[in-house]
């Protein structure tokens, strides 16, 4: 496909079918999402990927769990006639079908403090390189759009990140950067809503 045919055509998918999807076409993925620049060429992201029943379900129950608790009476609007009741609708759906996922992918990146942050205020954990992680991220949505199978970029995780870190093993010098859910869609792929350029950009100064 042409690359602008997958920007333009690639909405988040969270109505998922249960099917298996190949491991070949997720290393696939993975692998044109590592092929990502990076600061310094730091390469620092790191994978997790769930596919057991047991393993989906202790994150899909979190995740459901605090998907209702963080936005409560928002999850209750039915009206499908509009955008935002048709994605309120579908973040419902992806919360209580999320262990159903045929994947569920974890994206980590390697902590690193900030350069703005001074060595006296660097207290606790540092934050992932978000900067030098996302690249890898889009590249794997684009990846999986190519190739057919719908994902959705969601951050829930946050919410129970030191779960996840302790059921998993994880190591604390990675913090979760984004989770992606991976499965062929139920829905269809097709043009996007988005508001006209010309009225986010600005030239030369903010007007």
């Amino acid at each position: 496909m042409d690359v602008f045919e997958i920007i333009h055509s690639m909405r988040a998918m969270r109505r998922l079918k249960p099917d298996p999807v190949p491991k070949a076409l997720l290393e696939k993925i993975l692998s044109a999402g590592i092929q990502a620049p990076s600061g310094q060429n730091t390469q620092p992201w790191a994978f997790l990927v769930l596919t057991d029943a047991e393993n989906k379900k202790f994150f899909g129950d979190r995740y459901n769990y605090w998907l209702r608790e963080r936005f409560g009476d928002m999850l209750l609007e039915n009206d499908t006639s509009t955008p935002y009741g048709r994605t309120i609708n579908a973040a419902r759906h992806l919360g209580d079908h999320m262990l159903e996922a045929p994947i569920i992918l974890m994206v980590f990146g390697k902590r690193d403090w900030p350069f703005n942050v001074k060595e006296a205020d660097r207290q606790g954990k540092a934050p992932p390189s978000y900067g030098s992680i996302y690249p890898c991220v889009q590249n794997i949505l684009i990846a999986a759009r190519a190739l057919g199978l719908g994902a959705s970029l969601t951050t829930m995780h946050q919410m129970f990140e030191d779960e996840i870190h302790n059921e998993f093993n994880i190591p604390l010098t990675y913090g979760i950067v984004a989770t992606i859910p991976i499965g062929y869609p139920e829905g269809s792929f097709g043009s996007l809503t988005r508001e006209p350029l010309d009225t986010k950009v600005h030239y030369e100064r903010w007007i």
